[in-house]
């Protein structure tokens, strides 16, 4: 392995991140087969199986972190990939945005060694830039957000919770509230959605969402 330079004690502003090679990625580079003259890497995320790297070209590249063994590639036709976000509680599942403002949620199908397919394309943010992708911490739920505030919710129907939903029911896209500027980040937890915009940090119960009387948001805080 090859020695990894010295940081200078003064960063130049213009860098923000440090990257350092711990252990030999030749196996990595190599499963990734990306030709750096054609395609850019768009953004990058990593759960306990995964390491997911989505590309300018619209492809997303899903990694196997056990060996650098097993690669999946999927396509997309709607533009470059901007966000990815695996499923933590169940990794068969990863939700992409596009360049175009879609959202894509992909079923993997890894337990019945089938091919990945689409099980939904939402279309709530097209012509905006998704800028937050966060799945709920138990169900099979991806909260959106975008450029000018807006945060959506998308319900996955699949066929693995029982033979009631083997016709894929397609759950309407449910808008959690709009906030004052860009989400810049999204977390969940037992039924807290935290939104943290350019200026403010909201606390939204979504668990109030299905009774109309009650407003979503707990509280916000001013940054």
């Amino acid at each position: 392995m090859a020695s990894v330079p010295a940081v200078p004690a003064a960063v130049p502003d213009s860098y923000s991140h440090v990257l350092a090679e711990l252990e030999c990625l030749d196996p990595l580079l190599s499963a990734l087969r990306l030709d750096s003259a054609r395609l850019k890497c768009t953004c990058i995320t990593v759960s306990r199986r995964w390491l997911a790297l989505g590309t300018s070209g619209g492809g997303l590249n899903l990694i196997q972190k056990d060996g650098w063994k097993q690669r999946l590639f999927l396509t997309h036709k709607e533009g470059a990939i901007s966000r990815v976000a695996c499923c933590l509680h169940d990794e068969d599942y990863v939700a992409v945005a596009t360049s175009q403002g879609l959202v894509v949620v992909w079923e993997l199908n890894q337990e019945r060694r089938g091919k990945p397919e689409r099980i939904y394309v939402s279309s709530e943010h097209k012509g905006r830039k998704v800028t937050a992708l966060c799945w709920d911490t138990a169900a099979l739920r991806v909260f959106v957000g975008d450029h000018v505030g807006k945060v959506s919710a998308i319900k996955i129907n699949t066929s693995k919770q029982g033979k009631a939903a083997a016709t894929f029911v397609m759950f309407p896209v449910q808008i959690i509230t709009t906030v004052d500027s860009r989400v810049v980040q999204l977390d969940y937890l037992d039924g807290r959605l935290l939104i943290s915009s350019l200026t403010r940090t909201y606390l939204c119960d979504t668990e109030r969402l299905s009774r109309p009387s009650f407003p979503p948001l707990l509280m916000w805080w001013v940054l």
